[in-house]
């Protein structure tokens, strides 16, 4: 018998968290194990234009225990997108559940014919706690995973990370690309994210850090398509870390996201390249330097900051 928390799930936002914390506080009220039941998509996902998951499963499934919750099943949207809301949770009674936490904007069974209204009906009916918890607004606007997705598309990334609570990130192997950072003076370390149907963040330049070893050094990524110099038909991640010597590849690495700089710009000869990428160097420096309270914790680990 599981208390169970309901929905999709994708970037574990802050409106998603505060699900699970109460969610975890049931569990613990009942002495049942806390679950998750996260839909590995939104409806979007097939519909044309989706932009993309914030995270790849693996990674929501890693969010959503870091909450406290101790178990986490998927459910296929497939499979139950034509369920009717009585044989959804028919479903659920035989998964176990005796307590569910939701969001007050939940909606289940084929063409969300169920709504709140509907889910306090049945839990009442067997005997099934349940808690519906407000949505979390910020600006006065409801947080939401097609909000946050809509961010990172724009490049409003200090958005994107005050939304999710806490910053995004890709992850993926270095991999050996045309090694034109190092004919330019700034090698740097390509990654292949290598999960599809995900979303892109806007091509451009932005700040970011990652840890190699245990330390945790600043860098630049340009993500985009390298439109001076060979341009590439998928966007690609290269990223300058700014105080690293070393090979990184064949290294998986989390890449965090701080600060959009510019967006990515085709220049008109390789000189005027390098120069936007000193001064770009430069910005990134002073912004960094100019926002150690809110990177403290970074301060500690980073070679920026000896």
């Amino acid at each position: 018998m599981y208390v169970t928390c309901i929905g999709n799930f994708d970037g574990v936002h802050i409106g998603h968290r505060k699900i699970m914390d109460e969610t975890v506080k049931l569990a613990g009220k009942s002495r049942f194990p806390s679950r998750a039941l996260t839909i590995n998509y939104p409806w979007g996902y097939f519909f044309e234009n989706f932009p993309g998951l914030i995270y790849p499963i693996s990674e929501r499934i890693e969010l959503i225990k870091s909450t406290g919750i101790k178990e986490v099943q998927i459910l296929n949207l497939k499979e139950i997108k034509d369920l009717s809301p009585d044989d959804f949770f028919v479903l659920l009674l035989e998964n176990g559940v005796k307590g569910i936490v939701v969001g007050d904007d939940f909606t289940f069974g084929r063409k969300a014919a169920g709504d709140i209204n509907t889910l306090e009906g049945l839990s009442k009916k067997h005997s099934v706690e349940l808690k519906i918890i407000e949505g979390v607004k910020y600006r006065e606007k409801r947080v939401s995973s097609s909000w946050i997705r809509e961010t990172i598309s724009r490049g409003e990334i200090e958005l994107s990370n005050k939304l999710l609570g806490e910053n995004y990130k890709i992850h993926g192997k270095v991999y050996k690309d045309e090694k034109l950072g190092n004919i330019l003076g700034f090698p740097t370390a390509n990654i292949e994210r290598g999960e599809a149907n995900l979303v892109h963040p806007k091509p451009g330049v932005y700040v970011v850090s990652s840890y190699i070893d245990k330390v945790q050094y600043f860098g630049l990524m340009n993500a985009g398509f390298r439109p001076t110099i060979n341009y590439s038909e998928r966007m690609k991640y290269e990223v300058y870390f700014l105080d690293f010597s070393g090979s990184l590849y064949d290294k998986d690495l989390s890449i965090k996201f701080h600060k959009f700089l510019r967006p990515e710009l085709k220049f008109d000869s390789l000189d005027n390249l390098v120069k936007e990428i000193q001064r770009d160097e430069k910005i990134a420096r002073h912004w960094i330097k100019s926002n150690r309270d809110m990177i403290k914790d970074v301060r500690k680990k980073s070679q920026l900051f000896p």
